[in-house]
């Protein structure tokens, strides 16, 4: 009796069941690895979505107080439906559908990739390291926009590869190139910097498919050099000029202090993947000499946002999010390929090595696999990624989120009280965690935030204009709070717990004692204050015209109940 062989269909039906499990297995390690942090208190930048979606299941708008965030609206949505499946506003809720399951889905999605393009082993170790992947586990667990945008990228870019592939029919070809477009469209929606990406994939397609297209193509040599032409035609007449000015200042921006940083990204690399960051130029190599095409693919998209980026004004481990997918699949590749080599020279050096034990295969291999499980540990606590992986995958590191501290103001409503019923103008440093924890304020203080509004509406931007954002008045030097303090009877100034002993904090205490004021302190858990309070018959000039003081104030409005806090449902 004889065993018959697979038939070619069923062995194709078996390797597709099993990357269907595969996928499915790697889906739920990404997404339990991204849960940990799930319902903690809020970012600061995660409430310019968490308060417009409250607003948003209100009344339909995107309202801040008096002010607007518009911003990766899709998002905000996405937010607010997250808090009407819940049945609740809490961060939980916030958080896992729009940004852990699509930081999942990302990881699934670039796993199921690699599998097709280089093989199972070089797919199972671009899971580990998307799986380990520290940024990739909070930027999965932040409500902002970055998990989804990054998806949304790297199906449009691994869409368009797709699509270039050989011997593909022309409607799934067509429907790959839609898809890829509606997806590159919805991360542009999200995040302007995605066009950098663009970029790098049409500087793949030009490199890697261009001469090839070009050498069949007589008619897109003729097309190309007319679009060449009219490139150089329309830059000389200058008629985008301001656009092309414009990108140009939006790529070199950032907010006050503006601090050139064009290692930012080398030295977080070198800091936190050590063993992979040096050695990064000859795994590339060796991609490229295994696997040419997506290996190109990987290596024009990772570079040329890492080298751009770099030199770009804004610089956060999170802009790099979308393409550091592919850094983790070109060392996967060259791993895979190098891996074998690797295990078969170890096992021939521990053969010799153990030889006056005798011929025991058994133990060669034991010795082997332990070397090798000895060397992977050691390079896991050898990097720091994998290290804060571990850590943020246990929920042990809670305090910060990206580099950025949880402040929570929970005594600030206590602590504001008496003020408030003074009828004290509230000045403070966090707008939005003034609106989350005591409802409303007069007018924000926080110079990199004004600094944003020069850049917006131009440098003639005076103190006090209104904040789009929270239609509240924002200044940025602490000279600007002089006449408020000098007008106002009672006043104080509400920030975080640190910033009670900072220069500002002791720069407006002597414009307020200056003034005649008596200034008192206050600090309970994580919020401050600083109040000035005029002596009851003091003469006082007339305040400035700053929007708002004028009508009802801040201190009014939480009164009457108007306002009020707009808290989630923590840890």
């Amino acid at each position: 009796m004889t065993q018959s062989t697979p038939t070619l269909p069923a062995y194709r039906a078996g390797q597709q069941l099993a990357t269907i499990v595969a996928t499915g297995l790697v889906l739920a390690a990404a997404l339990i690895s991204r849960s940990a942090l799930l319902d903690l208190p809020a970012i600061y930048d995660e409430l310019y979505h968490l308060i417009p979606a409250m607003s948003w299941q209100d009344n339909g708008s995107y309202a801040i107080l008096d002010g607007s965030y518009a911003r990766a609206s899709v998002f905000t949505r996405l937010v607010a439906l997250g808090f009407d499946m819940a049945g609740e506003r809490s961060a939980t809720a916030a958080r896992f559908w729009p940004s852990a399951v699509p930081g999942a889905l990302l990881v699934a999605l670039i796993f199921l990739w690699t599998r097709v393009v280089a093989g199972w082993a070089a797919a199972c170790i671009a899971a580990v390291f998307l799986v380990l992947w520290p940024t990739g586990i909070e930027v999965s667990q932040y409500v902002r926009f970055y998990a989804l945008q990054g998806l949304a990228f790297a199906i449009g870019a691994l869409a368009i590869h797709t699509a270039l592939g050989p011997d593909l029919a022309a409607w799934r070809r067509a429907a790959l190139l839609a898809l890829a477009a509606a997806a590159l469209l919805l991360a542009l929606h999200l995040q302007l910097i995605t066009l950098v990406g663009v970029m790098a994939v049409g500087l793949w397609v030009a490199l890697y498919h261009g001469p090839g297209w070009l050498r069949r193509h007589v008619w897109l040599r003729w097309a190309t050099a007319a679009a060449l032409l009219a490139i150089v035609l329309i830059l000389a007449s200058g008629l985008f000029g301001d656009t092309l000015r414009g990108l140009w200042a939006t790529y070199r921006w950032q907010p006050w202090p503006a601090i050139p940083d064009p290692t930012f990204y080398h030295r977080d690399f070198r800091d936190t993947y050590p063993t992979f960051w040096p050695l990064f130029p000859l795994a590339a190599l060796i991609a490229l000499r295994v696997r040419p095409g997506p290996a190109s693919f990987c290596l024009a998209i990772f570079g040329t946002c890492f080298v751009l980026q770099s030199f770009g004004g804004l610089k956060n481990v999170w802009y790099l999010y979308p393409a550091m997918p592919f850094f983790f699949v070109i060392w996967a590749m060259a791993l895979a390929h190098v891996g074998p080599a690797l295990f078969a020279y170890l096992r021939e050096a521990l053969r010799t090595i153990t030889a006056p034990l005798g011929d025991r295969p058994w133990l060669t291999g034991i010795v082997v696999a332990g070397v090798l499980a000895g060397s992977a540990a050691f390079v896991v606590f050898a990097n720091a990624a994998f290290v804060r992986a571990t850590a943020l995958i246990a929920g042990s590191d809670t305090s910060t989120l990206l580099g950025k501290r949880r402040w929570e103001w929970p005594e600030a409503e206590t602590m504001t009280a008496h003020w408030i019923d003074d009828g004290a103008v509230i000045v403070t440093t966090e707008a939005l965690l003034a609106v989350e924890f005591l409802g409303d304020y007069d007018i924000a203080f926080n110079r990199p935030h004004f600094s944003e509004m020069l850049y917006s509406l131009g440098p003639d931007t005076r103190p006090f204009t209104p904040d789009i954002r929270t239609g509240r008045p924002i200044a940025g030097q602490v000279g600007d709070l002089a006449p408020i303090i000098a007008c106002a009877p009672v006043g104080i100034v509400l920030a975080n717990a640190p910033w009670i002993t900072s220069p500002d904090a002791r720069s407006i205490a002597r414009l307020a004692e200056t003034a005649g004021a008596n200034v008192s302190f206050d600090s309970r858990g994580g919020s401050a204050l600083l109040g000035w309070r005029h002596a009851p018959d003091a003469t006082l000039p007339a305040c400035p015209d700053v929007p708002g003081l004028a009508g009802p104030s801040a201190a009014t409005r939480l009164q009457s109940g108007e306002t009020g806090p707009k808290r989630l449902v923590t840890r």
